[in-house]
């Protein structure tokens, strides 16, 4: 999250707030022991959120921390930390961090580190993971942080959806998938009833689901008022406005966040006050997290009347009305339908594209919805998962668009030291002339047709 010492100048006033948002969630779990509740350490888009908040377990969140982190241009400390003790550094840089700090904290004897940003995080009283098909050290940071933390107890879901396959009609598996989520996160519930003492108040977790689902449709229908010209807000506003959805899922302040913001953004089209003084260029954020350090680089992108109205990046929701949930009395089956949809809904289309995948056909739907004029990817070394297939998802689009213009930066999440910002800038400086040589061709296109 972006540090609330150098705000974007032209930042809105929600996303201006959420440093103290992230600060808040930090120092809960530094708070948990006074309070008699238990510390989990956590990991975004886990479909386990609705849990821990019925259960009044206080998540720890290891990618919001090494983000602050990188933000702050703190990490290397924790980075070499981690490579004393042979974690390389092309590892995911998020867990090496996290787990650097872990290090030094157990040296402490669970004192807090001196000099953490905010504080740092509180010792867990257990971890709770969701391995994925997203990620590559979903399975093994857990267990690497254990090997400091050998008494705090795992549990490490997995949390399948089908993969796509483009001769296979995904609904024909889909009930077996839900089926496996939903136990696995019963699972979960007896694990944190095991380790906190505590039943699971059903009752309470049916209402979090249902104000999860409230949050999910605002965010989308909040998100979408970007869709004007000039658009109210860009990627990297939207680099913290994902902070409540993605760490405070199931909280009434992530839904209130969302009607602020809502508010905020219909004001703005009202007036017609756009991100950049002059927006030339809409682009989309086609892929990849962001280098945490260098969020100023889109401010470098909207002087020059380039904006990003949309991005693929943390834009994790979407409508439940077009994910056509079946009804279930069971609130966890509910979490897996909803998890499972969401990533299972673009299939559809991109079984009727030879050669797509449904990363493209989502790229596509943005490019279309938003009216953009190009794609920016982002490319970080320490991340293998997350950006597998950017070239292929690049070449792809220029089959269905031509000569789209697409740029790939390549650096890191959280090592600044992969980043140089003169050759960063240089060539955003080269895209932005491609882009208005692009957008010329196109006018003369369109006028000679």
């Amino acid at each position: 999250m972006a540090d609330d010492k150098k705000p974007r100048s032209l930042a809105t006033q929600a996303a201006s707030k959420v440093p103290k948002m992230v600060r808040t969630n930090m120092a809960a779990t530094l708070k948990a022991k006074e309070e008699g509740k238990k510390v989990a350490y956590a990991y975004i888009q886990d479909a386990q959120d609705e849990i821990l908040r019925a259960m009044d377990i206080v998540p720890a969140w290891g990618e919001s921390f090494s983000g602050v982190c990188a933000a702050k241009r703190d990490a290397e400390q924790y980075l070499q930390k981690a490579e004393s003790d042979n974690f390389s550094r092309s590892l995911c840089t998020y867990a090496t961090c996290n787990l650097g700090f872990d290090m030094f904290r157990e040296e402490l004897k669970g004192e807090p580190v001196p000099g953490a940003p905010w504080g740092g995080m509180g010792r867990p009283d257990m971890i709770i993971g969701s391995a994925q098909q997203l990620c590559d050290p979903r399975i093994k940071w857990p267990q690497a942080t254990q090997h400091y933390l050998s008494d705090v107890p795992v549990f490490v879901g997995n949390m399948y959806y089908p993969p796509f396959d483009p001769k296979v009609d995904q609904r024909s598996v889909e009930k077996f998938y839900v089926k496996y989520a939903t136990e696995e996160l019963h699972e979960c519930v007896k694990f944190c009833e095991k380790h906190t003492g505590k039943k699971m108040d059903w009752d309470r977790l049916e209402e979090i689901v249902a104000l999860s689902d409230k949050t999910w449709d605002l965010f989308v229908d909040t998100y979408d008022l970007r869709k004007a010209m000039p658009t109210p807000m860009d990627t990297g506003d939207a680099m913290n406005t994902m902070v409540p959805l993605s760490f405070m899922l199931g909280t009434q302040e992530a839904y209130d966040f969302y009607r602020d913001l809502n508010a905020e953004l219909k004001q703005k089209v009202a007036e017609k006050k756009g991100v950049a003084d002059n927006e030339k260029y809409r682009l989309l954020w086609g892929a990849g997290l962001p280098s945490w350090f260098a969020l100023g680089d889109f401010q470098y992108f909207n002087d020059k009347g380039a904006v990003f109205p949309a991005e693929v990046t943390y834009r994790i929701a979407e409508k439940l009305s077009r994910l056509d949930i079946p009804e279930t009395s069971d609130p966890l089956e509910h979490i897996a339908w909803r998890f499972i949809r969401y990533y299972t809904h673009w299939y559809d289309k991109a079984r009727k594209r030879p050669g797509s995948t449904p990363k493209v056909e989502r790229i596509i739907e943005l490019v279309e919805d938003y009216k953009l004029d190009g794609v920016v990817f982002h490319s970080a070394f320490s991340c293998r998962s997350w950006h597998a297939g950017i070239m292929h998802q690049a070449a792809t689009l220029k089959k269905v668009y031509g000569d789209i213009p697409v740029l790939i930066m390549e650096g890191d999440i959280v090592d600044v030291s992969s980043y140089n910002e003169v050759e960063t800038h240089n060539r955003i400086d080269g895209f932005v002339e491609t882009l208005e040589n692009y957008k010329r061709a196109e006018a003369t296109r369109k006028c000679a047709m």
